[in-house]
């Protein structure tokens, strides 16, 4: 009795406890709906103000692109502006000084001949014809000079000069020719026919002989050298380069001699390959390596044998017709590193002398390293020809070994009669021997 009294009022604090429970949890609901209303609320007002300041945003960011663009077209047109004016002021100065150049040379010609120089258009205009005329008579009757000039044996002579912009003519009492400017002095030049000078020199009309290259081809016409002598200032390591020429030139013709007087393979059929009235015949007309391969064909009757005796032959046969092209092909790739080698040997020399005597005379840099290319020259003028000459030769003889092997295959594919075993005549086993 007692015990059910304590269990009803457990159960009667137990119902208050409950509903209090009750009324906290539906508040706590109540106020997470408010505030889920008023995330959504703010979230929605939040991404209104947000569209509104991006498009605020890109009318800015399209307001400072045109305003870029209209200071960059300003700029440029304030920087054309400012090199045209510096242009035209460069201009400007140099055409003012032309003109104040050709007003001093003006004012020296007429001081020289006695003519006072005014500003007057009129004295102006008669200084200018007075010019004219001058320039006219210089032009078309230019003057002798006797002048000292130095001659081939290094002795000074007085001579007759003539000159004509920058060419010379000198005129001796029985001889004459160019006159070269050289360290301002005139030297002797080739000689010409004196008759026209002096005919020149006594009527005052006349025709001249002119270098148009100004003394450039006779220097070229006394450089040039023959091919021995080109050959022979590459130095030393021209003559390895040479000898590997030489090889790889008698190797090639023997070889091309050999392949090229080779008879084609004749072609045969079963009832030929074993017919031994025929055989003196048809060995007559074939090479020395179709005739060992048919006399093997004959005298072996067992099939496998037979063909390892045939490739046996072939290869052989393969290697005697290859033999000594590999020294060309060697030659091809030698020579180009040997004319490298020396090259590198002729800078090296060059940069001694440069380090000896400086580099202040051109010509010795110049010369050093072109007499340092004759090897490079050389070596590429030995190996191109032993290239191609290689790859004629090796395409012959690789053609040739295709047919003997087609000859074999077709030897080792047909079968020998029992009856026709035969023996080569003697003669023909000496030929497939040698």
């Amino acid at each position: 009795m007692r015990l059910m009294n304590i269990a009803l009022l457990c159960m009667g604090l137990v119902t208050p406890v409950a509903m209090a429970a009750d009324a906290v949890e539906t508040s706590l609901l109540k106020d997470i709906q408010q505030a889920q209303q008023s995330l959504q609320q703010y979230q929605q007002k939040t991404d209104k103000e947000r569209t509104h300041i991006a498009a605020s945003l890109r009318k800015l960011e399209s307001e400072v692109a045109d305003l870029r663009e209209k200071t960059a077209v300003t700029r440029r047109l304030n920087d054309e502006n400012t090199l045209g004016l510096s242009q035209l002021q460069e201009r400007l100065d140099s055409w003012l000084q032309q003109q104040q150049y050709q007003s001093n040379l003006l004012k020296r010609f007429l001081h020289q001949q006695q003519i006072l120089p005014t500003t007057s258009r009129a004295d102006l205009l008669q200084g200018l014809t007075l010019l004219n005329t001058e320039l006219q008579r210089i032009r078309l009757h230019p003057q002798w000079q006797e002048q000292q000039l130095v001659m081939p044996d290094g002795t000074l002579q007085q001579a007759q000069i003539l000159r004509i912009g920058p060419v010379h003519w000198w005129l001796g009492e029985d001889n004459g020719g160019f006159a070269l400017p050289e360290d301002g002095l005139l030297k002797a030049g080739p000689e010409l026919p004196a008759d026209g000078l002096k005919h020149l020199q006594q009527n005052r009309q006349g025709e001249l002989l002119l270098d148009p290259s100004l003394n450039h081809s006779r220097l070229l016409a006394q450089n040039s050298e023959s091919a021995f002598e080109h050959i022979a200032k590459g130095g030393l390591w021209a003559l390895p380069i040479i000898f590997f020429a030489l090889f790889a030139l008698a190797i090639a013709l023997l070889k091309a001699v050999q392949l090229w007087r080779l008879p084609r393979v004749t072609a045969l059929t079963r009832s030929q390959v074993y017919s031994s009235n025929e055989s003196a015949s048809l060995m007559s007309g074939m090479s020395v390596h179709q005739q060992e391969l048919l006399s093997i064909a004959r005298q072996e009757a067992n099939p496998e044998y037979r063909d390892d005796l045939l490739f046996a032959a072939l290869q052989r046969q393969k290697h005697q017709l290859e033999r000594y092209l590999g020294a060309i092909a060697i030659t091809a790739s030698v020579s180009p590193l040997l004319g490298l080698l020396g090259t590198v040997s002729g800078m090296i020399e060059t940069f001694k002398m440069m380090t000896l005597f400086g580099s202040g005379d051109p010509q010795v840099v110049s010369g050093g390293i072109a007499q340092a290319l004759i090897t490079t020259e050389l070596g590429l003028v030995v190996a191109i020809p032993a290239l191609i000459l290689n790859a004629l030769l090796s395409r012959k003889a690789r053609a040739y070994f295709h047919e003997l092997e087609d000859f074999a295959i077709k030897l080792s594919q047909s079968e020998q009669p029992a009856s026709a075993a035969v023996k080569p005549a003697p003669h023909i086993l000496k030929e497939v021997k040698a």
